[in-house]
Parts: C-alpha cells; structure tokens; sequence
C-alpha cells in the first residue's frame, strides 16, 4: 500500500472505530499480532484487546470525538497528531479512574506501522500529565518566567 493509502486507512479508523464505534474496520485493519504501546501504561496486545479498548474507551466517554491535525506517512509507517475531546461518565479505560463528569481534552500523536495492509505495532505519545490535570489527580502547575 501506498503512503497515501496508510494514512487513509489511519482516518478510517478514527472516524469509523474511535468517532462512530463502527468496530469492522478493526477487524479489517488490524493484525492479530498487534501491540499498541502507550508509556506509562501497560501495552494492548492483540485485536481483540485494542477492540475492547475502544469500545471501553466510547463507553466511559460517550460523547468522544477525535480530530486529526496532521499526518506524515513514508514507507510502511504514519505519524498522526490529534486531539481526544469527551465528557467522562465511566472508569477511564487508560488511568483506572473514577467516573468525574468532567470534559476532558488532550492530545498525542501515534506512530503506526503496517505490514501487509494491516497495523501491526503502534506507539501512542499524549499528554498524559494534561489529562490528570483535568481529573484534578496532580495539581496544575505555576510558571514564573
């Protein structure tokens, strides 16, 4: 696939899994040996495990949405940048808290990497520190300049 084609495939996923819930796009895009890695946090491993993880991740933010800012594609790998936007009601699937109520936005950029049209191995990188901000877990912090 081209270039082009990958990151096609990138705003498929967000808009059909991540936007809608449409989750047949996993099973078409994702090979059953994947692994997303999102440091601190454990990996997902798995179709399944990434399926069920946006499906938790819908269910505790009901009103999600993720935008795309930007994408860089070369050879079998596409950078994306974006921003998750959505109020939780539920567990938070990637910290373990509590329902807050709070609409939350932050944003991250993946690496993903293809082999044979479909994903195999991403690295998530977000602002994970923002997000705790707006759980009110750790204290925002003064900046003297």
């Amino acid at each position: 696939m081209s270039p082009e084609q990958l990151k096609l495939n990138v705003r498929r996923i967000i808009e059909e899994a991540w936007n809608q819930g449409k989750f047949e796009v996993m099973d078409e895009l994702y090979a059953s040996n994947y692994v997303r890695h999102k440091p601190p946090f454990p990996d997902i491993v798995g179709k399944a495990e990434a399926k069920k993880f946006v499906s938790d991740s819908r269910a505790s933010y009901p009103d999600q949405h993720v935008t795309i800012h930007e994408q860089i594609a070369e050879g079998n790998k596409v950078v994306t940048r974006w921003t998750f936007k959505g109020t939780q009601t539920g567990v938070s699937p990637t910290t373990g808290l509590p329902p807050t109520g709070k609409f939350i936005t932050f944003s991250g950029c993946n690496v993903t990497h293809w082999e044979n049209g479909q994903i195999v191995e991403e690295w998530e990188y977000s602002d994970w520190l923002v997000l705790l901000q707006q759980f009110g877990v750790v204290p925002e912090l003064e900046m003297s300049r």
